[in-house]
C-alpha cells in the first residue's frame, strides 16, 4: 500500500513539473514570436544616446549620403533625397562642443496621409506604445521617452513632418588642463 501512495504522489508530481515546464516553453515561444520593442532610442540603427557626431557621419557616408554646406558650428544638415525615407527628406543633427549630437531633427513634407501613417505606425512597432500624446492610426503627435534620458517626438498630422531625437544629456569630455606625461611618452618612443 505504501508502495502505491508513494507511486502515484510521485506520477502526480512528475505531471505537474512537466506541466509548468511546458508552460514556460511556451511563454518563451510566444515572446519570440511576439514584436520586439526596443528599450532605446535608434538613429540609422544607431543607439542615440551618447551618439558621437563622427560615428554618425561615417554611418551616413556609408548609405552615400553627403551632408549640404553649414555656416554654423555645431549644426550638420543632410538631403536625404528628393522621396526620403518614407517622405522625410531633410535631417538636421546639433551637436555639442564634445562632438556628441544632442539633437536630430528628420523632416519632410508628406502631402501622401498613407505615408504619414507609414512612418507612425513604423515608430509604434519599433518603440511600443508612445509615452505621451497620441496616434490613431499611426497619426498625431506623440512622445517616446526613455531611460537613457533620451526621447523622440513625433508630428505627423499634417503635411509637414518631423522626428525629433533629443539626448538630454548627452557626454560630454572634460579637458582637465593637465599634461599627462606617461601617455605622450608612450606615444613617441
Amino acid at each position: 500500500m505504501p508502495r502505491k501512495i508513494t507511486l502515484i504522489v510521485t506520477m502526480v508530481a512528475l505531471l505537474a513539473t512537466s506541466g509548468v515546464f511546458a508552460n514556460t516553453a511556451l511563454t518563451a515561444a510566444q515572446k519570440d514570436i511576439g514584436p520586439r520593442i526596443s528599450k532605446k532610442a535608434e538613429l540609422f540603427a544607431l543607439p542615440f544616446n551618447d551618439l558621437s557626431l563622427s560615428r554618425l557621419e561615417n554611418q551616413l557616408s556609408g548609405m552615400g549620403l553627403r551632408s549640404d554646406p553649414s555656416y554654423k558650428d555645431g549644426v550638420v544638415s543632410y538631403g536625404l533625397g528628393p522621396e526620403g525615407i518614407l517622405g522625410v527628406t531633410n535631417a538636421t543633427l546639433h551637436s555639442n562642443t564634445s562632438g556628441y549630437v544632442h539633437q536630430a531633427l528628420l523632416s519632410g513634407v508628406i502631402e501622401s496621409r498613407e505615408q504619414r501613417k507609414a512612418l507612425g505606425q513604423l515608430l509604434e512597432k519599433k518603440y511600443g506604445d508612445p509615452s505621451d500624446g497620441d496616434l490613431q492610426s499611426g497619426m498625431g503627435h506623440a512622445i517616446w521617452l526613455f531611460q537613457d534620458s533620451t526621447r523622440i517626438e513625433l508630428r505627423n498630422s499634417t503635411f509637414d513632418v518631423s522626428v525629433l531625437y533629443v539626448d538630454e544629456r548627452p557626454r560630454v569630455v572634460i579637458r582637465s588642463g593637465q599634461i599627462d606625461v606617461e601617455a605622450l611618452s608612450r606615444e613617441n618612443p
